[in-house]
């Protein structure tokens, strides 16, 4: 699990149904989680973890706030309300596409190449042992890096 938010970066959600992509937390509008493009929202947002289909299950959307929004909160807040205008929800499961390959699925060497590219350093030696690959290889990274 400790992977995980590193295994996100190098994709985004399709959205159809809403219930596995978290409106916050996963990119899925944009090239960018709304945690990460619009921060001082996601700073005073009371359920962070919400996914897609429960904010989008009323209107006004089911999102609260711990403070009012005034100012730049409120400013972005109209911007991420004006870029759901094109959403709607349909039959079918979200889907995680894979960004490091043409096809969106994914695959360890597009994983390790886009880790090795950005300074990680890993032994060939742990290649030649006889368990699966991603078992291994995600077992290797949690060991020898922390990604928090």
């Amino acid at each position: 699990m400790n992977v995980k938010d590193t295994f996100l970066s190098f994709g985004s959600f399709k959205v159809k149904d809403g219930t596995h992509t978290r409106f916050w937390v996963d990119t899925w509008l944009g090239n960018q989680a709304l945690k990460d493009k619009f921060p001082g929202l996601f700073n005073i947002v009371r359920r962070k973890q919400d996914y897609v289909a429960k904010v989008l299950s009323s209107i006004p959307l089911n999102i609260s706030f711990r403070r009012n929004l005034v100012g730049r909160n409120l400013r972005d807040w109209h911007r991420i309300v004006a870029s759901l205008h094109d959403v709607s929800l349909q039959e079918g499961r979200d889907v995680f596409v894979w960004s490091l390959q043409s096809l969106g699925i994914f695959s360890v060497k597009s994983m390790y190449d886009a880790l090795i590219n950005n300074g990680a350093r890993v032994s060939q030696e742990i290649w030649q042992i006889k368990i699966p690959t991603r078992i291994f290889f995600l077992w290797y990274l949690k060991k020898r890096f922390d990604f928090n």
